[in-house]
């Protein structure tokens, strides 16, 4: 009876502390914005005043991009983001795709860091996923590997013969094609080109409060260290250029940083 009494204290004693610890703990919300800039500062659009490593003269008229598989980690947890199965879309022309009010709730403390992947991964970038605009406007031909663009850069830049072309910097699954063409009929595999991005900056969900945090591209980035890109040699358009589009890649480690807002 003794030992019986004194594991029924016990038991409601572990029972209360949980309760208790419950009610202390508490879930905020998580408001990504997205940022794009050249030289640590806002784009002046359509507005031939940037220069790359290469000695490319280049403007910018729009960006549009995929963010998916969005995960959080706090204390050595991975918390994955659910919110419209993880994906959003930016484009810099729609002003309210720059703001992801994710609608998930999150426990409060302090975040270690965030993960994307940037584009999709192979599982998740199937063709007809999206039927509305504007993520429809992103579809990558089936011919060329299907599924969507990762991103659109778009823009022009000056050729060294001073010709004002296209710059179309378009990222998603690339070609290796058999022989010297580029002939859909002598494609003989596919290139995922999506890539994982880990940002470690610190931040912290509040119990009922909004906490608000911003990706950065820096679109100068994707154009230098460890390679840089030359649009005299790769022109304007390189969506059937898979060895333009792995330079791209290759220089997307230092393209995209986070600061607390």
């Amino acid at each position: 009876m003794k030992n019986s009494l004194i594991f029924g204290v016990f038991f409601i004693l572990i029972i209360s502390f949980t309760e208790c610890k419950d009610k202390e703990s508490g879930q905020g919300n998580l408001q990504i914005n997205f940022k794009h800039l050249i030289d640590n500062k806002e784009i002046v659009y359509d507005s031939m005043i940037y220069i790359n490593a290469a000695g490319n003269p280049y403007s910018v008229t729009e960006v549009k991009w995929f963010i998916s598989r969005v995960i959080l980690f706090i204390e050595g947890e991975k918390i994955e983001i659910t919110d419209n199965d993880g994906i959003h879309f930016i484009e810099t022309n729609i002003t309210g795709t720059l703001t992801w009010a994710i609608e998930q709730k999150f426990e409060e403390g302090e975040y270690d860091s965030l993960q994307f992947v940037f584009g999709f991964n192979a599982s998740d970038n199937t063709s007809n996923r999206f039927v509305n605009p504007p993520e429809t406007s992103m579809a990558w031909p089936l011919t060329l590997g299907g599924g969507y663009h990762y991103m659109m850069l778009n823009g022009r830049y000056k050729s060294s013969e001073d010709k004002i072309c296209a710059m179309n910097a378009h990222l998603g699954i690339g070609q290796i094609y058999e022989g010297t063409t580029y002939s859909v009929d002598s494609i003989i595999n596919f290139v995922n080109n999506n890539f994982t991005v880990t940002l470690r900056q610190p931040f912290t969900v509040e119990k009922d409060q909004t906490s608000s945090v911003s990706i950065i591209m820096n679109i100068e980035n994707w154009f230098r260290n460890p390679i840089n890109y030359d649009h005299n040699q790769w022109g304007s358009h390189i969506m059937q250029k898979q060895e333009a589009m792995h330079i791209l890649i290759q220089n997307g480690w230092n393209v995209f940083s986070m600061k607390v807002d």
